[in-house]
């Protein structure tokens, strides 16, 4: 991957997705459509990659993540909340409309409550890990 940009705690890196549009159709048009091949991530910077810099390939290892696990926080939790209160709240005598409407805040709400999990506990877990600079021969 190439460095793009540095600050104080991350690094971050730019690299063509080639292998996952290779076998696209349109991938010709990606471009047309304001879409990219592009893959831009960032590093947690570490006092051990002190001579990277802008510009510089380096390799980089992907974490171990858990798919199901954070898809089920992102997608099944919140549509849990809301067809929970949407049902609770219709059964406990409020209009459809109230319900629904109910439903949404409830669901703003456990997004909200997702934001703040993600910024405390999740947020730097699963960023790449440089292993090394690539040194092109």
């Amino acid at each position: 991957m190439d460095v793009i940009d540095i600050d104080n705690d991350y690094i971050y890196l730019k690299t063509l997705r080639t292998e996952a549009c290779g076998s696209c159709s349109i991938r010709n048009s990606c471009n047309i459509l304001g879409s990219s091949n592009e893959l831009k991530l960032k590093a947690k910077k570490t006092d051990n990659l002190n001579n990277i810099n802008i510009g510089d390939k380096v390799v980089v290892e992907l974490p171990n993540v858990p798919v199901v696990k954070l898809s089920f926080i992102a997608y099944g939790l919140p549509l849990i909340v809301f067809l929970a209160s949407v049902i609770l709240f219709y059964l406990l005598g409020f209009s459809d409309l109230n319900s629904f409407l109910i439903g949404l805040l409830c669901t703003c709400f456990i997004y909200i409550f997702i934001r703040i999990y993600d910024k405390k506990k999740i947020k730097n877990k699963y960023l790449p890990t440089i292993i090394e600079k690539f040194e092109e021969n």
